[in-house]
């Protein structure tokens, strides 16, 4: 039957189809993303009118995480630093501007001693509205009272390898 159809020229018509299908596949994702064709050139602005300002595209890569308030945070500190960096947080209290905190990591530095520093950090961001404590390697920073607005605490940067930053709110 393969010679029939090598003989009468449909093999070669089926493996002609199948070459431009084949081209067309690769050749579609290419085309794709060509850019778009060049608007109009726009007028300039009469000498009266004030020329409107371009609105900036924002180019960040970065996600937006949305922030979420409790009676308290508990953050877990796992891991033995490999070299020396830092990390960043930013403690919130609900209806307030945000306190940044750093706390510098050496080499070698345990978990434990991360978190000391870290309770130092965050016991002068936090003020004397909130209460924090350390058990470990774990750092907990809770309200005082019920009048007390509820807080947010969250990774902002970090530049550090071979530890981790668990966060839970309590």
């Amino acid at each position: 039957m393969h010679r029939n159809l090598v003989k009468k020229g449909l093999f070669a018509r089926s493996l002609e189809a199948i070459l431009v299908i084949a081209l067309l596949t690769l050749a579609s994702p290419a085309m794709a993303q060509e850019d778009p064709p060049a608007a109009a050139p726009e007028t300039a602005p009469a000498a009266t009118q004030e020329a409107a300002p371009t609105p900036q595209k924002d180019t960040s890569n970065t996600a937006k995480i949305a922030t979420v308030y409790r009676n308290g945070y508990s953050v877990t500190i796992n891991g033995k630093s490999q070299g020396t960096g830092t990390f960043s947080m930013a403690f919130k209290a609900s209806q307030e501007e945000p306190v940044t905190l750093t706390v510098n990591v050496v080499k070698g530095m345990a978990a434990k001693k991360i978190a000391q520093d870290l309770k130092k950090e965050l016991t002068i961001a936090a003020g004397s509205r909130y209460k924090v404590k350390q058990s470990g390697n774990k750092v907990t920073v809770k309200k005082t009272n019920k009048k007390v607005p509820p807080l947010a605490v969250q990774i902002t940067e970090q530049k550090l390898t071979g530890v981790s930053l668990l966060i839970k709110g309590l």
